[in-house]
């Protein structure tokens, strides 16, 4: 059974597609070929936009969506701070669930470290 929260962001992601003209651009791909791509606007080190892409599984894409609807209006610093300790105050985080959760952070923090 899939925590409330990851049922609502994988039903209904926000955020999703790519930004135009990002100021920065992180990655991640796993051996088994899903991808995670973010993509920021940032603006005097803060994120005015952010958008992203993810072929994963239902944690991959819900955590996803809960990074960049978080990242929104905030500063750099405070979001390069992020791990999986962070995302246990949404949803408890498994072992078995760890590639998928890493997924999408690893591209998140990946499109924050270019800066």
């Amino acid at each position: 059974m899939y925590p409330k929260i990851i049922i609502e962001h994988f039903m209904h992601p926000k955020n999703v597609g790519r930004l135009e003209n990002p100021s920065n651009i992180g990655t991640y791909e796993t051996l088994s070929k899903a991808k995670a791509v973010f993509y920021f606007l940032i603006e005097d080190d803060i994120v005015k936009d952010i958008k992203y892409q993810v072929a994963g599984c239902p944690y991959a894409i819900a955590v996803g969506s809960i990074l960049s609807e978080y990242a929104k209006g905030k500063r750099i610093f405070e979001l390069a701070k992020i791990n999986k300790k962070f995302l246990e105050k949404y949803f408890p985080v498994d072992e078995d669930k760890e590639e998928c959760i890493n997924l999408p952070l690893r591209a998140f923090l990946n499109g924050l470290s270019k800066i």
